[in-house]
């Protein structure tokens, strides 16, 4: 089974998780958010695999900070990993990401998973997804919100990272993949990753636009 090191960080990335309120309604991921050209509230209902929590520890900051939470779900649905996204008050009254050489963190390992950002016009969760259906998959949080507030009829998955978008295990029944790739023009690695996502959900079977 998996190690205990592993089980240990898949409790604790729960936990946090569990100790923020459901909602980002009125907190500071709603103005950091707001900040980045994202309006949730015109979505009409907000992702439920965002939260809020005033303190998560940052050991690079050597003390807990705010943080925005989002939940990465394993292939069958399971809450595995928890990312976070340190944040600071800005002196605008805004909210910005936090001065951290690492601003984003994941607690738990998440290969294959993703981040469960919109259902999309079905309303489904992913293991429901219908046949034929296709799924934008973004590589960031923010990447995948303006897709989801532009496109709010499409389902949005968030990789976390590029390195895991062709590990991502999707139901067959998503037959299309869109992939909102963000601008890294001259990062070879960036490229090289996605290509060979690109290669693998091809080799699945499934139609691939960029």
């Amino acid at each position: 089974g998996p190690d205990p090191d592993e089980q240990r960080r898949r409790a604790a990335a729960r936990k946090l998780w569990h100790e923020a309120t459901a909602g980002i309604a009125g907190t500071p991921v709603e103005t950091y958010l707001l900040g980045r050209g994202l309006d949730l509230r015109e979505m009409g209902r907000q992702p439920g695999s965002l939260r809020f929590h005033p303190a998560v520890w940052c050991a690079e900051a050597g003390k807990p900070l705010p943080a925005m939470l989002a939940a990465i779900c394993g292939p069958s649905g399971k809450h595995v990993a928890t990312h976070r996204t340190w944040l600071a008050p800005l002196p605008d009254s805004g909210w910005g990401k936090a001065d951290l050489q690492a601003p984003k963190k994941v607690i738990g390992s998440f290969a294959g998973g993703c981040i469960r950002l919109w259902r999309g016009a079905s309303g489904k969760s992913l293991s429901m997804s219908e046949p034929g259906e296709s799924a934008v998959i973004a590589e960031g949080i923010e990447t995948g919100l303006s897709v989801a507030l532009a496109c709010p009829e499409r389902r949005v998955l968030c990789a976390v990272s590029l390195g895991n978008m062709r590990a991502m295990k999707l139901p067959d029944a998503i037959t299309e993949v869109i992939i909102a790739a963000d601008n890294d023009t001259g990062n070879e690695s960036a490229r090289k990753a996605l290509s060979a996502a690109i290669s693998e959900f091809n080799r699945q079977g499934r139609t691939v636009r960029v």
